[in-house]
């Protein structure tokens, strides 16, 4: 997989801004990224391709260090030609999605997080997730909660898998329809039954889309 993992920069903003615009609705509310990078309370990681000129031109599905199947191949080189035709500027990464994060009290709760349409089904989401209960063990959390729209059946069967749990509504919580909100929390993500799932899942992961850098 030729995507890594890293704590977002400044120089990141841009391209974060819009996934951000591509990814939520008009009535979204955008965040204030250049000032919550500077709080400590707050992280943002972003999913970035790795050398996609070389590895996803000229690999073929099945090389080694490459495990997918070839119509994922084919749906990351024609997103990677759709997306990239330049945007970033040159010697940036170019992104492919990110999470942001806030730490509060005991828990991570995850405020956003968002996949450039065309790269979608690649596991970049799962990739983000990961990433985000890496970041709440390192930070000594305890949980990792978020909100999900009612009718995002997709994300929350991501989230179930990681093991978050439906433990209410927030109601109208969407501004752009009214929509309600599920809140979704971990277990205590310090037993030894989530460590041992959490390890499970990270080791699946990689079997499926090979090893991948995570700098948190």
């Amino acid at each position: 997989m030729d995507v890594a993992l890293r704590r977002m920069r400044p120089e990141d903003i841009s391209q974060v801004i819009e996934i951000e615009h591509e990814a939520f609705s008009p009535g979204w509310v955008g965040t204030q990224f250049r000032r919550e990078l500077s709080s400590r309370r707050c992280r943002f990681l972003v999913a970035y391709l790795t050398d996609e000129d070389n590895a996803l031109e000229n690999a073929e599905p099945g090389d080694a260090g490459n495990p997918v199947d070839s119509s994922m191949w084919g749906r990351m080189v024609r997103g990677v030609r759709s997306v990239f035709g330049g945007s970033g500027g040159e010697g940036s990464d170019r992104l492919a999605g990110y999470v942001g994060i806030w730490f509060q009290g005991d828990q991570a709760h995850i405020t956003e997080i968002a996949v450039r349409e065309s790269l979608r089904g690649q596991g970049i989401g799962e990739l983000l997730l990961i990433g985000t209960v890496r970041a709440a063990y390192e930070q000594g959390l305890e949980e990792v909660t978020l909100e999900a729209r009612v009718s995002n059946f997709i994300a929350q069967r991501l989230y179930d898998k990681y093991g978050f749990n439906e433990v209410g509504i927030r109601k109208n919580y969407y501004a752009d329809n009214r929509e309600d909100a599920v809140i979704m929390t971990t277990d205590q993500i310090h037993t030894g039954a989530y460590r041992e799932k959490f390890t499970t899942l990270q080791e699946r992961f990689f079997e499926r889309y090979g090893e991948v850098s995570i700098e948190i």
